[in-house]
């Protein structure tokens, strides 16, 4: 028995030794044992004896050297094969060790491409990297005209499925108000005219207020306006165009004076400067009573009170150098000191038509003239009798919306609608409306604006965080997370496990990632149903030299240009004496 238990191990022996190369890369099976690990131990065991097996024959020469001396089967150059034998165990572990750092991984990438996901998975978070899978690709091309339709509502544009999208507007005064927010180039202009030209076609009186003087703005309104058989005005408040309208032109003494605390920021602050603020109220309820008894510009009543003021006893020199300083600044802006014959506000809000007004977003002075705007044609609409009948709706474009707000006009946007008026408040970022004067609390000014526009048509942003606000105003849902186990293997080579788990995640609906790379043209509409995207197209009108001329009145600062400079000199030496800072 025990002869023949000894031939037999020499007969394995033997075979063992004729197939040395293919043991000697059978060794790499120790490797991969290893590299099984504990999560697959049938596996391992199986690779552990293929590695085992693989060295018998360094096991007969040196652990039972004996043994293969008692047979004569012993093969010839022995130390030969024995190299032969390790050389192919290093390329054995070599190979090993090459197919688990590139071969693995290579595979799990194929893996992952030919698998199909299950449709039961829902909607995931939004990667930067793939954002185009969750946006349009451009903005759909159309013409505006040909899908506008009063009884629809007003066409903000067309949505992903090409259907027309509008604004439904009820019965009554009451319209929306609309806030417009997007970067330079995002097509917020090209909006602003297709709603305006729109809000026009609907009979309303339309006021398109625009600081930075847009291209094309003018001839779309011009061209509208032409269309309907309306009027249309333009002004523009920039020296040194002439005179154009009367901006206090019939304001009682009340709103005269409330026209001077927008502009001039007269309300109280709660510093120091609220002592001094007295004086300066004292003096602006004065020149309203001047202006409301006499219907005069502003060039007049500063004319008046300055001669007034140095034919007082003591002179006058010290007397609210603050409101006479800015009012002087006014009187000397010849666009809105018309005498006669200028636009009148009142006269297009009763029977329709438009004006567009350019403004500055440098220069103090305009600036305050387009605070002072704003307000007096929330004065105009509040003082109609709405016991007449159906009033006409007024409709304020405002182009870079931080040009234009002061605490009155903020104090009336919430009231506006029920007096006939709507706006459309544009601006590029959440820190416009928080850069505002330092009557008004900026937190204020987002709250006011925010709650006040239902309607919020919002294009691409830069700033991280205005896409973060408006992201949280589209509301979150439910959307599928994954995760996966990333292991590492011998050669240090990562691989990810073939199952994966995935568990309930929020995202905001229409989250940062979409609103900072939306396509030029391209919106997120809130405010009718579930946030959507919405595109839009420019209406293709030409430029009209009429869209931007400007009819020159009569001026408050005299008939002729002998009268008017004459005029301005009394005005120098009234500031002169009463030492205010002159004009360039």
């Amino acid at each position: 028995m025990f002869e023949f238990a000894t031939l037999f191990l020499l007969k394995s022996l033997f075979f063992l030794h004729q197939d040395l190369f293919w043991l000697g890369v059978l060794s790499s099976g120790l490797l991969m044992a290893w590299n099984a690990g504990e999560d697959h131990p049938i596996k391992r065991i199986f690779y552990l004896i293929v590695g085992l097996v693989s060295f018998f024959p360094l096991a007969s020469y040196f652990a039972i050297p004996y043994a293969a001396l008692l047979s004569d089967l012993h093969p010839k150059h022995s130390n030969l094969y024995l190299g032969a034998w390790g050389l192919c165990v290093i390329f054995g572990w070599a190979a090993v060790i090459f197919w688990l750092r590139y071969g693995v991984p290579a595979v799990d990438v194929l893996q992952e491409k030919v698998t199909r996901r299950t449709d039961l998975e829902r909607n995931k978070k939004t990667d930067v990297r793939e954002i185009a899978k969750h946006l349009p690709t451009e903005a759909l091309k159309f013409d505006p005209l040909k899908f506008i339709d009063k009884k629809c509502g007003v066409l903000l544009g067309l949505d992903e499925k090409k259907e027309p999208t509008y604004i439904e507007f009820g019965g009554g005064t009451s319209a929306p108000h609309v806030q417009v927010i997007g970067t330079t180039g995002a097509g917020k202009g090209v909006s602003l005219g297709v709603m305006a030209s729109q809000f026009l076609e609907r009979d309303e009186a339309v006021f398109f207020c625009d600081p930075k003087n847009d291209e094309w703005a003018p001839s779309v309104m011009f061209d509208a306006a032409k269309r309907m058989g309306k009027p249309y005005a333009y002004l523009n408040l920039n020296r040194p165009n002439g005179p154009q309208f009367n901006l206090f032109e019939g304001t009682t003494e009340d709103e005269a004076f409330e026209l001077f605390q927008a502009g001039f920021s007269l309300t109280e602050k709660g510093d120091a400067s609220d002592f001094y603020g007295i004086e300066d109220r004292a003096e602006a309820g004065k020149t309203a009573e001047l202006i409301a008894r006499d219907n005069l510009t502003i060039s007049q009543a500063y004319s008046i009170r300055m001669s007034q003021l140095s034919s007082d006893d003591g002179g006058g020199e010290d007397v609210a150098k603050k409101f006479y300083g800015k009012l002087r600044e006014m009187a000397m802006t010849p666009s809105i000191n018309a005498k006669s014959g200028g636009v009148s506000l009142a006269k297009i809000i009763e029977g329709g038509g438009c004006v567009y007004v350019v403004g500055s977003m440098r220069n103090d002075i305009v600036k305050t003239a387009q605070r002072i705007l704003l307000v007096r044609l929330i004065q105009l609409c509040e003082r109609r009798d709405r016991m007449a009948g159906e009033l006409r709706k007024v409709c304020v474009i405002l182009d870079e919306v931080k040009y234009h707000l002061s605490r009155p006009a903020l104090e009336g946007l919430g009231a506006a609608r029920d007096k006939g008026m709507h706006l459309v408040l544009a601006h590029q970022s959440l820190g416009d409306l928080k850069d505002c004067t330092k009557d008004l609390n900026p937190d204020a000014v987002v709250d006011a604006v925010v709650e006040n526009c239902r309607i919020k048509i919002c294009y691409k942003v830069q700033s991280p965080v205005t896409a973060e606000w408006l992201a949280q105003m589209s509301g979150t849902i439910q959307v599928d997370d994954e995760s996966r186990q990333v292991k590492k293997n011998l050669a240090q080579a990562e691989t990810v496990e073939g199952a994966r788990s995935i568990r309930q995640a929020d995202r905001y609906f229409i989250d940062e990632n979409m609103l900072l790379n939306l396509p030029p043209q391209v919106s997120v509409l809130y405010g009718a149903g579930l946030p959507k995207f919405v595109s839009i197209q420019p209406l293709k009108v030409p430029k009209s030299p009429e869209a931007i001329r400007i009819v020159i009145c009569e001026s408050g600062m005299g008939k002729t240009a002998e009268d008017k400079l004459n005029e301005l000199e009394v005005i120098e030496d009234a500031a002169a004496d009463e030492g205010l800072p002159m004009l360039d």
